[in-house]
């Protein structure tokens, strides 16, 4: 379901890697981490500002856009700020988001919501990287890296990867390694140890960017939302005069409707709203089913951060927020395994941690997928929220912050 090309809009700057291959060899890296996305570049930076000797590996040129409703909401933001690049955030053109149009079939509510941000992953990942970068780690892209299965029992000091890179070949060891490479986890698929499991009913990701005079309908600093049998649809401004329509479809719904922009448009017009200009299938870009989890999170120095760890069916940016906290929350262990070695303690309480945040992070995911699955009844659950503002209080706050 990957789009064969790139979307034209995205940021043309590169950015370069700062070794080349026949060089891995040269530095004993402490953390490799697999995947220069949100929670893998967020991964490197806190590394990096620890002093801790890091590889980030991107096996895409970057910077690259991905499928994303860009959306950042409060979680996410206090994290960037953390990370020390909120100013950049803001520099790049970030769009500011005071308000959500809720439209499921023809009920609508619109309410204000605390500010969140809307930013492409290209814009986004280029300025993490780069912030990576500047703390110490190193980069390489185009490179595809795979974990090697343990070729010894947990007193074993390193871990290994292979990259491969252009032809060349090169396996590296390292006293951990960080898998960050998304909802497919295409780094260890060649190991049998690692179970995802996918829900039955999961739909698949799609997204595309468009001009603002192909969307005029939707207003500025507005987060669309838009609920119909097939699925539903987010449309908001964002960076370099663009805007951002991404999806949650029924993957049976495409075919039989003719294609992505058609199962779009379909829920757009059962929300009562002119249809916009979209691209044809060349132009999108999809996932795999996105509602997943993994049974393992952790095994002998290596840990799954980000969607490697599983997914619940997104609605205001949590996937964002979700693979941050990740990076954060496994900052400690990396910390200690440097420091002190390993013990399987540790792979115990990566376990709890990703336990914990399935049950009470991505509770409201879980219900509101469950929710709009059902279009006509989800629509008496907003008027509902219009009519009880407790009630539509306490979804804005586990929605948007």
């Amino acid at each position: 379901m990957i789009a064969s090309k790139a979307s034209p809009s995205a940021s043309t700057e590169a950015s370069h890697s700062t070794i080349a291959m026949h060089d891995l060899h040269e530095s004993q890296w402490d953390v490799v981490i697999l995947g220069a996305g949100v929670a893998g570049a967020a991964a490197g930076i806190l590394a990096g500002k620890q002093g801790i000797k890091t590889l980030l590996v991107e096996s895409k040129a970057f910077p690259r856009e991905k499928v994303c409703g860009g959306c950042l909401n409060l979680r996410s933001q206090a994290s960037l700020e953390r990370l020390g690049v909120s100013q950049a955030i803001e520099s790049a053109g970030a769009v500011c988001i005071e308000s959500m149009r809720l439209q499921i079939l023809k009920t609508q509510a619109q309410w204000r919501v605390p500010a969140m941000m809307s930013i492409r992953r290209s814009t986004l990942d280029k300025i993490l990287v780069e912030q990576a970068i500047e703390q110490g780690s190193h980069f390489i892209d185009r490179t595809n890296g795979n974990l090697l299965a343990a070729t010894t029992d947990s007193g074993s000091a390193t871990r290994s990867v292979r990259l491969q890179k252009d032809g060349e070949m090169e396996v590296i060891s390292s006293k951990c390694v960080l898998v960050a490479s998304g909802l497919t986890r295409s780094s260890i698929r060649q190991e049998d140890n690692w179970p995802a499991m996918v829900e039955s009913d999961s739909r698949i990701g799609v997204q595309c960017l468009i001009s603002a005079a192909q969307a005029s309908e939707f207003a500025d600093g507005q987060l669309h939302m838009l609920v119909g049998h097939k699925g539903y649809v987010g449309i908001c401004k964002t960076d370099g005069g663009l805007v951002d329509v991404a999806a949650a479809l029924d993957p049976s719904s495409i075919p039989s409707s003719g294609g992505i922009s058609q199962v779009v448009q379909g829920i757009i017009a059962e929300c009562g709203l002119r249809g916009i200009d979209l691209p044809e299938k060349d132009r999108w870009l999809a996932t795999p089913s996105l509602t997943r989890s993994s049974s393992r999170v952790s095994a002998h120095r290596t840990f799954l951060i980000g969607d490697a760890i599983g997914y619940v069916e997104p609605f205001t940016g949590e996937g964002m927020s979700w693979a941050l906290a990740s990076a954060e929350s496994v900052m400690p262990i990396i910390t200690d395994i440097v420091a002190h070695g390993w013990n399987d303690e540790l792979s115990s309480r990566w376990n709890d941690w990703a336990h914990r945040q399935r049950i009470h992070k991505q509770r409201t995911c879980r219900w509101i997928a469950g929710q709009i699955r059902w279009p006509r009844g989800a629509a008496w659950v907003l008027r509902a929220c219009n009519w009880l503002p407790p009630l539509r209080a306490s979804f804005i706050r586990k929605t948007s912050q």
